[in-house]
C-alpha cells in the first residue's frame, strides 16, 4: 500500500513537470539508472530542423533559398523541384505535415512556391535509415531525384551543375566542395546532398549521378541541454548520444552538450559497431560517448550488452523502430511527439521531449525509493517498540501496556497515516549528487538497521522506565488499575511515534531540513496529536483512558521529546565513525 501511495503522489507531481509515467515501477527504476542512451534530435536539440545554407559545386554558399534565387536562378529552380517532389511531407492549411524532419525542413525552405504545378511522381523509394537516401522518378521516368548522406552518394557522383545551370565534371570541384562540407559538419551541422540521375537506384546501383547542391541542416541545441547532461553525470549517470548524423557533426554536438569532454571518450559509428564483437563492445562501453550513423538495431544491441554488464540502462526513442530497445531497456523514455508504438513500449513518456525532464524523472525515482525507505524505517521502529513492550510488559507486572483497541489506532498511524505523510516528501536536489543504487541494493541498509535498533531500543527503554520507575510513576495520580499511568503511557506511545516520524523523515542532523516541501506531513502529524488528545479525554472505557491534568500531560510530552536528543546523538556517533550512508 505504501508503495502505491508514494508512486501515485509523485506521479501526480511529475505530470506538472512534463513527465507522464505509464508504468509506475519504471519511475522507481529511473532512480537506479546509471547509463542513458539518448537521441540527439528533439532531446538534446530543439527538434526543429531548418535549412542553414546551400552550397554549390564551386563552393559558393547561400544562406537561404531566396539568396540562391537571386544569385543562381537556374539552380534555385532545380533545388525547389527536388525539395517539393523528393519528400514524404506535404503542405496542409499553411503548415508542413508528415515526413521526417529533413523532409519538412527542405519543403519549408521553398514555401514561397508551394502552389506551383508539379510533374507527376511515377515511383518512389522512401528514406530508410539503413539506405540513407530517398529517390523519386518523375515525369516520363527519365529523371530521378536523389537525396541522401554525402558518404552514400559521393562514390556515384560523376557530373555537377555549375552556378549557371551547366553540367560539368564533378571531379574538378570535389575538393573545394568537400572542404566546405567538412567545415559545416565540424560546426555541428548536418549535410545532405541533392543529385539527379536517369533511373531509380536498384541492385545494380545508382548509376551516374549529377550533383545539384549540398544542404546544411541545423537543429539548435536546447539552452538547458548542457546543464541537464552535467546534472545527470553528477548523479552518476553516463550519457551516450545516439544519432544518425556523421562522426564530425555528432562529435561537435556532443562537445557542445558536454557529453564528449575527455580525450579518452569514444565516438563509434554504426558501421564500426557492427564489426565489434560483444566482448569488444563491453570493453569500450565505459568510454563510449557517441554512436554516429546509428541504426535502430544498434540500440537494442547496446541495451543488451550494457545489461549483461549489470548496468541499469535507460533508452530514449520516438519511432516504431525504437520500440524493441525501449521495451528491452530497464527504463524506456518515449518522446511525447513520438509514435504510438514507441509510447506503448516505453515506461515513461517525456511530454516535452527534453533531456531536463529525464533528469527530473531520475530525481523523482530516487526520491520515491528514499520515501519508501523512510516509511519502512518508521514502521519497523514502531513495530519493534510495540512488540517489545507487549512481550516484556507481562514479565515486569504489566499484563496489557497497550490494549487491542489502542493497538488498532497505533496501526492506523503506522500504516495509513504514515504512508500518506511520507508520500508527500519533496525531491531534494541533493539526491542528484548521490551514486545510483545497485541492482542488488537491499531495501534495508546499514543506516536503517542502525536507526531501527538503536532508536527503537531507546524508545522501549523509555517506555519501561516510564511504567516502572518511581521517578515517573509518582508524577501521576494513583488510580485503580493504574488507569492514569496507563493513559499517560498510551499518550506517550503516540507522541513518541509522532516525534519518531520526524526522526525517520531525514538522515540530516537538521531535523526540519526540507520540511517546508511536505506540508502534508505537518498536517498529518498535527491531526494525529489532536485525535490522540481527544482519545485521552473522551476515550473512556472503549480506549481505557481517563482525562489527564495539565501537569500530567506536560510530563508525558516532555518525556516523549527525549527521542529527539537520543536520535541526534545516534546520528552524531554515526558520522564520527566515518559513516556517510543514509536513506
Amino acid at each position: 500500500m505504501m508503495i502505491a501511495v508514494v508512486l501515485s503522489s509523485n506521479i501526480r507531481r511529475m505530470i506538472r513537470d512534463r513527465v507522464l509515467v505509464r508504468k509506475p515501477v519504471g519511475i522507481e527504476a529511473a532512480g537506479s539508472m546509471d547509463l542513458l542512451f539518448t537521441d540527439k534530435t528533439g532531446t538534446l536539440t530543439e527538434g526543429k530542423m531548418s535549412v542553414g545554407g546551400i552550397v554549390l559545386s564551386d563552393g559558393s554558399r547561400y544562406d537561404s533559398y531566396r539568396a540562391l534565387q537571386k544569385n543562381a536562378k537556374e539552380i534555385a529552380e532545380l533545388y525547389a523541384r527536388s525539395c517539393r517532389l523528393n519528400t514524404a511531407s506535404q503542405w496542409s492549411e499553411g503548415a508542413v505535415l508528415g515526413g521526417n524532419a529533413t523532409d519538412r525542413a527542405l519543403l519549408e525552405s521553398v514555401s514561397a512556391g508551394k502552389g506551383e504545378r508539379l510533374p507527376l511522381v511515377r515511383a518512389r523509394i522512401p528514406f530508410d535509415s539503413t539506405k540513407k537516401f530517398s529517390a523519386v522518378s518523375v515525369g516520363d521516368g527519365r529523371l530521378t531525384l536523389v537525396k541522401g548522406a554525402p558518404e552514400r552518394l559521393l562514390p556515384h557522383l560523376r557530373y555537377a551543375y555549375d552556378r549557371e545551370g551547366r553540367i560539368g565534371s564533378f571531379s574538378g570541384c570535389a575538393y573545394e566542395l568537400m572542404k566546405q562540407v567538412n567545415a559545416m559538419t565540424a560546426s555541428g551541422g548536418r549535410v545532405i546532398f541533392l543529385a539527379e540521375g536517369d533511373h531509380l537506384p536498384d541492385q545494380a546501383g545508382f548509376g551516374e549521378l549529377t550533383f545539384l547542391c549540398a544542404v546544411l541542416l541545423q537543429d539548435r541545441i536546447r539552452p538547458e541541454a548542457k546543464r541537464s547532461v552535467r546534472e545527470l553525470q553528477g548523479a552518476g549517470v553516463r550519457v551516450v548520444m545516439i544519432t544518425g548524423d556523421n562522426r564530425d557533426t555528432a562529435g561537435s554536438i556532443a562537445k557542445q552538450c558536454g557529453i564528449l569532454e575527455h580525450s579518452t571518450d569514444l565516438i563509434v559509428t554504426g558501421e564500426e559497431l557492427a564489426h565489434m564483437s560483444d566482448e569488444e563492445l563491453k570493453r569500450c562501453l565505459p568510454r563510449l560517448a557517441v554512436v554516429a550513423r546509428a541504426l535502430p538495431t544498434d540500440k537494442s544491441r547496446l541495451v543488451r550488452v550494457a545489461q549483461e554488464m549489470q548496468r541499469v540502462v535507460g533508452m530514449t526513442g520516438d519511432g516504431i523502430n525504437d520500440a524493441p530497445a525501449l521495451k528491452r531497456a530497464d527504463i524506456g523514455f518515449a518522446m511525447g511527439t513520438g509514435t504510438r508504438v514507441a509510447q506503448d513500449a516505453g515506461d515513461i513518456i517525456i511530454l516535452d521531449n527534453n533531456l531536463s525532464s529525464i533528469a527530473r524523472a531520475v530525481l523523482y525515482g530516487r526520491n520515491i525509493f528514499k520515501s519508501i525507505r523512510k516509511f519502512i524505517t518508521l514502521q519497523l521502529t514502531m513495530n519493534f517498540c510495540a512488540v517489545g513492550v507487549s512481550m516484556i510488559g507481562p514479565f515486569v507486572g504489566i499484563d496489557a501496556p497497550v490494549t487491542v483497541v489502542q493497538m488498532l489506532w497505533i496501526n492506523i498511524i503506522m500504516d495509513t497515516l504514515g504512508g500518506l505523510a511520507f508520500a508527500g516528501e519533496a525531491p531534494l536536489p541533493s539526491c542528484m549528487k548521490e551514486k545510483p543504487k545497485r541492482r542488488e541494493e537491499p531495501i534495508l541498509n546499514r543506516y536503517m538497521i542502525n536507526q531501527i535498533v538503536l532508536l527503537g531500543g531507546f524508545t522501549i527503554g523509555l517506555y519501561l522506565t516510564f511504567l516502572l520507575s518511581p521517578t515517573f510513576t509518582v508524577l501521576f495520580r494513583n488510580t485503580p488499575d493504574q488507569l492514569c499511568l496507563l493513559t499517560a503511557f498510551f499518550a506517550l506511545f503516540i507522541f513518541t511515534s509522532v516525534f519518531n516520524c520526524f526522526n525517520c523523515r531525514t538522515d540530516r542532523l537538521r531535523l526540519f531540513a526540507g520540511i517546508g516541501g511536505n506540508r502534508t506531513f505537518l498536517l498529518i502529524m498535527i491531526l494525529v496529536c489532536a485525535v490522540q488528545l481527544l482519545f485521552v479525554y473522551l476515550g473512556g472505557t472503549v480506549l481505557r483512558t481517563m482525562p489527564l491534568t495539565a501537569d500530567e500531560l506536560g510530563y508525558t510530552l516532555l518525556t516523549a521529546l527525549s527521542v529527539f536528543p537520543a536520535e541526534l546523538l545516534r546520528k552524531l556517533l554515526w558520522r564520527i565513525r566515518g559513516k556517510k550512508q543514509g536513506f
